[in-house]
């Protein structure tokens, strides 16, 4: 993947190629005037011995007569210091250029020092410019492989893309610009897209001119050659404009229905009658989130108590909206590197799935990255019968910046980020449905037999009602977080919609734990029940996935946190045992607290240990390096740290433990140890609250380097000022002892685990 950011300063190039483009001398009126906007491509075939007209040269650039790309052809010869410069017209506008560059392979004495090597590219009227072509730096390949860089023709590793692109074998190599007047610039290696190019982060509108530059002129020097050019040019640019938008600001908020709706509050003695069939509404389309599923006839229609519809089936959706696009059906301006990296026949936009798998494969969108499986594309119409799960989504368009649960900034093609903005789930019943039921889980189990829940049967004398503190969070936004559903039954956040869920795991955890700390707070019960109804379904939701055969969520840096408390806090307030002790009646399932928590001897004389960045896997029992020592390290002491084990103290600082403790302290004021069986866990918050760690960050800075004294990094608080202050207040009351991290336990897991980790 291509990082930008990269900044090293350069000594001046030499006059002749730093000359600004004000200075050239050229004729581009008889060029422009020769190739209007929409006109065919001109060729450039060189088969003179002076430069066709409209070229500036400077320095050493010549005719070739004897070397073209095919027998008898000429070719653009530019030497070390030369520069050949094409200008097609005043304004900035699109187009596309084709060129065959001959590089042969011929690297500097010292390839990892700072050097210019030639490059190509486009040129905007003020200067900026975005050339690929051969740099060498010390973090760079020049040796091996291609770099763009987008700057002003002064300062050319202010901001690289590394291609991927090998030099090898010498010879030609055809280099294509296309500036698509809607979907911005996109560059083609040998017809094939390198996708490390942002057109957003070139810095350009367009291009007025092309540019060719020559080696540096010192040491062993390059000469490289153009050859087979062609141009066209096209009219103006029309790239949408980027818009930013935060769907859980309190503006959002108040213009949201589903996040305001009244819920009623069921329990055994006010319970909803189970309704008639023909009491049921009859629709010929039903609406939720954006979406709009229409049936082949009017079907029978209800909701369930968290407001998702139901069908009565069997039932054929004939269309949804927005419409699922495939293949060329999608606008070019939309596709992004991971859609180009595709055949166009595995594209997809605003993808559906039907009972989705409970593995990580999904088919909503071609451009979720690793878990995006084309054979599992489908199309309309689908036919559902009782039983069945329709899962729809609507695709992130790439102008729209969406801001995420808590934190993050997610933008469809840019690093990590889902391309998923938002998810609904209509489910397929034989029969109506009494008001309180939840809907099922939306990974059906092997059997098929859905398990619908009712409200009525929710324990709530289970929730404690702890005082709560002036920075307890407007539970409107938790109940909005926690609204839709979560359909993420893949990993990293790569398929998770943005309006849905959390997108990063230490979100996820506090999410969960915050949700679950509100609900255990002396709110009235009516202010509680949305979120109580939300939050019971999200733990319905992940326990039908692991029930389904989902393996779970591993430990793996932040990623893997959250998804255990609310299946246990589901089975506990619906009184599902399986679910409530899922460590017990599925024990090699993953989830990231548990995995990356056991009792051990630590280095800093604690009897519980963080496992490292990548833990113990539940299913094998051994600790998890991954090839990089992410594994157990903290009963090591810091002098025998290396960079797997201080990529983990980062880790254990940043990322997991302020997200785990609100989950921590929820389960402690619902007595709920038992449940979670998992004591590690919680003796290991105990101990990142209670633990003062300054003499240990002085410890690690000498030993590694590493300084971990900052204010964010240090032990003794949770990410949210709600949970630091719950937990000042409520965990010195609670009968838990609060120094079991300080005591001996039986450590034959941990270091069982050492030992399987080294075979």
């Amino acid at each position: 993947m291509s990082r930008e950011g990269v900044k090293m300063r350069m000594l001046s190039l030499a006059a002749a190629v730093a000359a600004s483009l004000a200075a050239m001398v050229c004729s581009p009126s008889s060029f422009a005037a020769a190739l209007p906007a929409g006109s065919e491509a001109r060729q450039f075939a060189f088969d003179s011995s002076e430069p066709p007209a409209g070229w500036t040269i400077t320095g050493d650039v010549t005719v070739d007569t004897a070397k073209g790309r095919q027998d008898n052809g000429h070719s653009l010869k530019i030497g070390p210091g030369g520069k050949a410069l094409l200008k097609l017209r005043d304004r900035d506008e699109s187009g596309k250029i084709e060129v065959w560059i001959y590089d042969d392979g011929t690297t500097p004495e010292d390839a990892k020092s700072h050097r210019l090597g030639p490059r190509w590219g486009l040129v905007q009227s003020d200067g900026k410019l975005l050339a690929v072509g051969i740099l060498y730096a010390d973090y760079l390949g020049g040796a091996e492989g291609y770099t763009a860089t987008a700057c002003d023709e002064r300062d050319w590793f202010d901001r690289l893309f590394w291609l991927g692109v090998n030099r090898a074998p010498a010879g030609w190599h055809k280099w294509s610009f296309d500036f698509d007047p809607e979907a911005g610039l996109q560059v083609l290696h040998n017809d094939k897209q390198v996708g490390a190019v942002d057109s957003r982060k070139t810095g350009l509108d367009g291009f007025s001119a092309f540019a060719v530059w020559g080696d540096e002129d010192k040491g062993r020097k390059q000469t490289i050659r153009l050859a087979d050019m062609s141009v066209t040019l096209g009219g103006p640019m029309n790239v949408p404009p980027m818009v930013e938008a935060d769907p859980y600001d309190e503006k959002a908020l108040a213009a949201e229905p589903s996040a305001n709706r009244a819920i009623a509050f069921y329990t055994k003695e006010n319970a909803p009658a189970t309704p008639k069939l023909d009491d049921l509404p009859l629709k010929q389309s039903v609406s939720q989130y954006g979406i709009t599923w229409t049936f082949e006839k009017p079907a029978r229609v209800g909701q369930f108590v968290n407001g998702d519809w139901y069908v009565v089936g069997p039932a054929t959706v004939k269309t949804i909206e927005p419409k699922p696009l495939y293949g060329g059906e999608i606008p070019r301006r939309e596709l992004d590197p991971m859609d180009t990296a595709r055949r166009p026949e595995d594209r997809v936009r605003n993808g559906f799935m039907l009972n989705p798998p409970a593995k990580m494969e999904v088919a909503y969108d071609s451009g979720v990255r690793n878990w995006f499986t084309p054979s599992l594309i489908q199309r309309l119409p689908v036919t559902m019968k009782p039983g069945d799960s329709l899962v729809s989504t609507i695709s992130m368009p790439k102008n729209l910046v969406l801001h995420a649960q808590l934190r993050n900034k997610i933008e469809r093609g840019v690093d990590d980020s889902s391309p998923i903005r938002t998810a609904g789930v209509l489910t397929c019943v034989g029969e109506a449905q009494p008001a309180d039921a939840f809907r099922p889980a939306f990974c059906p189990p092997a059997s098929g037999q859905q398990r619908i829940y009712l409200a009525r049967d929710l324990k709530r004398d289970l929730l404690p009602r702890a005082r709560a503190n002036e920075s307890e969070p407007n539970i409107r936004r938790y109940i909005r977080f926690t609204q839709r559903p979560w359909v993420g039954t893949c990993f990293f956040g790569f398929e998770e919609p943005v309006e849905n869920m959390p997108q990063y795991g230490l979100e996820y955890g506090r999410v969960v734990g915050i949700s679950a700390l509100l609900l255990c707070t002396d709110l009235e019960p009516q202010q509680k029940e949305p979120l109580l109804i939300n939050f019971v379904q999200v733990g319905i939701d992940l326990g039908g996935i692991v029930r389904a055969g989902h393996p779970g969520w591993t430990g793996w840096g932040g990623h893997g946190s959250g998804r255990k408390l609310p299946i246990v806090f589901a089975g506990l307030l619906l009184g599902d045992d399986e679910l409530a002790n899922i460590n017990k009646s599925l024990p090699k399932v993953s989830f990231g607290e548990d995995e990356q928590t056991a009792y051990g001897d630590c280095w800093t004389g604690a009897k519980v240990v963080f496992t490292g960045h990548s833990g113990i896997d539940a299913a094998t029992g051994a600790g998890r390096s991954r090839g990089n020592g992410w594994g157990p390290y903290e009963h090591t002491p810091p002098s025998e740290w290396k960079d797997g084990q201080n990529t983990s103290e980062s880790y254990r600082r940043c990322c997991t433990s302020v997200g785990w403790v609100a989950q921590a302290l929820a389960l402690r004021l619902m007595n709920a140890e038992k449940a979670w069986s998992h004591d590690a866990f919680l003796d290991y918050v105990d101990r990142w609250m209670f633990e003062d760690d300054a003499e240990f960050v002085k410890a690690i800075r000498e030993a590694t380097g590493r300084d971990h004294d900052k204010e964010w990094a240090r032990q003794g608080q949770a990410w949210d000022a709600f949970v630091n202050e719950m937990w000042a207040k409520h965990r010195p009351l609670l009968e838990a002892p609060s120094d079991g991290w300080k005591q001996k336990h039986d450590d034959s897991y941990y270091r069982e685990a050492i030992e399987k980790a080294q075979k």
